[in-house]
Order: structure tokens, then C-alpha cells, then sequence
């Protein structure tokens, strides 16, 4: 006999996987002529109980992310997990993560979680090739949404932070403080939401009628190998705005020693609201990327679609707020 599933015993009533689950479990919301009708079905189709008590995929959302991004404890992805487990919890889901390593990505391999049929919806955190991303969704037999990145044309929900607009609020930050010299720190070929930063970065520039310098447009990191670094130009600018706090973080350490200071020599804005065990932590002004809200939307997205809804919903975005500290000089006042 073939092995039955909630979602086979949910075709057969007529009734979403999550109701079949709650039946099943004793759980209220369900009434009782629904009820009895799901248990007699499940015993007439030969479904296992016990499988279904022992392990409830209909309340288990699954999380992938990348090796590359997760770093347990301090890294940005890392924090954004944490949300979608709280904001899941608050909804009486529970969350398992899987991290996929370099090995996995490089051939493509299907996360255990998908391949064990243990979920009743997966987020995917972070950028990953767009061939893995399509390998994934079309061979995914739960609801998938991507969680701060998007690919384009791809009919997979996303919800994102608006990186176009907040980096256009970082570079107005500092030309209404005077600054015509500004630097953008960011490889903008390594993923869409660093060219969206960059030209958020451009749009600022344009209004305020300042052409953009293309020695002022710099690499943090190495596309070839993947690892991070820092150019300086030769002719410096009197601020960088950087397309993440991370990279801010590794440029303030490197002009600290080469002899600047922050920023009574050079300013620095930085995006995200996320620099761990950096103490310029503490002074960085920068975008706030708005992480519960984002975990909020996408757990909602995602259960919505566990329930049924075949809504199409597209990407958000969502918008934040600047967190202002002391790492831009005020130019106006010293002029």
C-alpha cells in the first residue's frame, strides 16, 4: 500500500493539510463533524496515526540558509533566523534550520529537509544561484518564500528590506551634512541587493547634481574566491557610504590603520543596524533593516499558503528608519 499523506487525506475531504493535522492531533479549531469526518477517512485510506503523533510536518516550517552567510551567534542571517523562529513560536509553529554547505550548493544537492518530507513550508534566508533556487522550487512539494532576496521572474513570493530606498536615505543622510565627496563600499556585482543599494547611492547623487567618480566605487570582496577586502582610493573622499555594516566595519578598521579617524578625517555610514563584536558598533550610523517585521511577513506569507491560500503575494519590501550615532562629521558647521 502506498504511503499516505495529511495532504492525501486533505484532497480526499476537501479540507487544507493544517485542518487534517489539527484533527488528527485533538487540537481545537476544528469542529467536530470535520473531525470525525478526517478520522474516518485517514482510517478507511490506512493512514498512519502514530507517524502523525510522532511527527506533525503541518506545524513545521523549515529554514534553509547558506554555510557562507551563518555563522551561529554573530552573523546577520543568523539574527534573521532567530526571527522567523520567534515570529513562527508566536504562532504555535515550530522551525527547523538546515545550513547548507559549500559542497551542497556547488552540486546543487536537495536540502534533507525537502528530501525527508518533514515541513509544511520552507524560507529560504539569503542569496543562492538562481539554478539552485529554480532546482529547489520545482522540486518542492511544500510553499516557498525567499527571505531578503529575490530572483526576477521567478513566480516565488519574497520579502525583502527596500535597499534601494534606504541607501538613498544613507547618501542624502550625508550630503545634507555637507558632504560632496562620497564613496560607495560594496561589490556591486556580487548580488542584486548591492546594485540596489548602489544605484539608491546613485539617485541621491544626481539630485544633489554630483557626477559620480568611478574610482570612488569600490570592491569589499573578491568574486573569484569570496573572500573580503578593502580598497582605498588614492584620493580620498570625505565619506563612505557602505553597503553593509559589515563592510563598514572592516573599512573603519583599515583606515584606523592607516591613520585616519573617525570621523574627524572621514565619515562612515553603514546599512543593516548589524556589526557584531565590532566596537564601531557602537558609533556607526546606519540604515536599520527591519528584520522582525520581514520574519513577520514571511511567516505569514508562508502560512497562509500552508492553509490553502494560492495567492501569489510578489516581493515586499519592507522600509526602515536611519539609526544615527557619531560616525558622520557635520561639515556645515565647519565651514
Amino acid at each position: 500500500m502506498a504511503d499516505i499523506k495529511m495532504k492525501d487525506i486533505a484532497a480526499e475531504v476537501g479540507v487544507s493539510v493544517v485542518t487534517v493535522s489539527n484533527a488528527l492531533s485533538g487540537k481545537k479549531g476544528v469542529s467536530e463533524d470535520v473531525r470525525k469526518l478526517v478520522e474516518q477517512t485517514a482510517r478507511e485510506m490506512g493512514y498512519d496515526n502514530k507517524k502523525h503523533n510522532k511527527k506533525d510536518p503541518a506545524n513545521v516550517i523549515g529554514v534553509i540558509a547558506s554555510e557562507k552567510y551563518i555563522t551561529v551567534g554573530n552573523s546577520f542571517y543568523w539574527a534573521m533566523y532567530q526571527n522567523v523562529a520567534y515570529e513562527a513560536a508566536k504562532n504555535q509553529n515550530v522551525t527547523m534550520l538546515e545550513i547548507l554547505t559549500f559542497a551542497m550548493e556547488e552540486k546543487e544537492e536537495l536540502p534533507k529537509l525537502m528530501q525527508e518530507k518533514v515541513i509544511a513550508g520552507l524560507v529560504i534566508i539569503g542569496w543562492m544561484s538562481r539554478s539552485y533556487v529554480e532546482k529547489i522550487v520545482k522540486r518542492a512539494e511544500v510553499p516557498i518564500v525567499l527571505l531578503d532576496f529575490q530572483l526576477k521572474n521567478m513566480k516565488c513570493d519574497a520579502v525583502m528590506s527596500n535597499n534601494y530606498v534606504g541607501m538613498y536615505k544613507m547618501t542624502r543622510y550625508l550630503l545634507e551634512r555637507g558632504h560632496r565627496g562620497i564613496a560607495f563600499f560594496g561589490s556591486i556585482r556580487a548580488n542584486e541587493n548591492i546594485l540596489d543599494r548602489y544605484y539608491g547611492y546613485r539617485k541621491a547623487l544626481i539630485e544633489a547634481g554630483i557626477r559620480e567618480r568611478k574610482e570612488w566605487i569600490l570592491e569589499d570582496r573578491d568574486l573569484l574566491v569570496g573572500m573580503s577586502k578593502v580598497e582605498v582610493p588614492e584620493n580620498m573622499p570625505s565619506a563612505f557610504v557602505c553597503n553593509s555594516d559589515w563592510s563598514a566595519g572592516m573599512l573603519y578598521d583599515e583606515l584606523t590603520k592607516r591613520g585616519y579617524r573617525v570621523p574627524e578625517d572621514i565619515s562612515i555610514v553603514g546599512y543593516d543596524n548589524y556589526l557584531y563584536g565590532n566596537a564601531f558598533a557602537d558609533m556607526l550610523t546606519t540604515y536599520n533593516v527591519d528584520m522582525k517585521e520581514m520574519a513577520r511577513q514571511a511567516v505569514k506569507i508562508l502560512r497562509d499558503k500552508i492553509r490553502g491560500k494560492e495567492k501569489y503575494c510578489g516581493t515586499r519590501y519592507v522600509d526602515s528608519r536611519i539609526i544615527e550615532r557619531q560616525s558622520v562629521k557635520d561639515l556645515r558647521i565647519w565651514k
